[in-house]
């Protein structure tokens, strides 16, 4: 199952579900959808730091979970809006619902279909994807001297694509 498949499959799982998104751990938006018919509350830029403080704040939860176990979701609960970020693999689920749900109800029910759907959820990047002007920036960096983690950061890819990426520049350089 791709991304996209993924994202329309967990909006018909309630009506109350507005938006889809999966993001990665920079914070970078990979695939998003939103119901047809519902007004955008967040307008310009506000979604682009609306995902990236939600893929901040789920890895720096993530601290405590020798203490305190596995995090499940961070849930965000304004007037209008209920924001669930879910960490699933090396990326975020992020939805809104509709205010006046029951959130357990809504939760258990995403919840319920990640975990059936978890297996067959292919969310690596495709590298054919990635523009021949990244590839070589990831090169250049790579060849600089600039460690994986921050080439990741500086290009807003997952570490996991610019690991790929450098095996196959090492590899062809061979």
């Amino acid at each position: 199952m791709n991304e996209v498949d993924f994202l329309n499959s967990l909006l018909t799982i309630d009506p109350s579900l507005r938006f889809s998104g999966l993001v990665e751990k920079s914070g970078h938006l990979c695939a998003s959808l939103i119901r047809q018919g519902i007004n955008e509350h967040l307008k310009g830029r506000n979604p682009e730091i609306s995902y990236a403080q939600s893929a901040y704040i789920v890895e720096l939860r993530k601290i405590f979970e020798n203490e305190l176990g596995h995090l499940t979701s961070v849930i965000y609960i304004y007037d209008k809006v209920v924001m669930f970020s879910i960490p699933i693999k090396n990326h975020i689920v992020v939805f809104s619902t509709d205010r006046n749900i029951n959130i357990d109800t809504v939760f258990e029910k995403v919840q319920s279909f990640i975990k059936n759907v978890e297996t067959e959820l292919d969310l690596e990047l495709d590298i054919k994807n990635i523009s021949q002007e990244k590839k070589e920036s990831v090169r250049n960096l790579y060849d600089s001297g600039i460690s994986e983690e921050m080439i990741a950061e500086q290009l807003d890819l997952n570490l996991t694509t610019v690991k790929s990426l450098v095996k196959i520049i090492t590899t062809n350089t061979r």
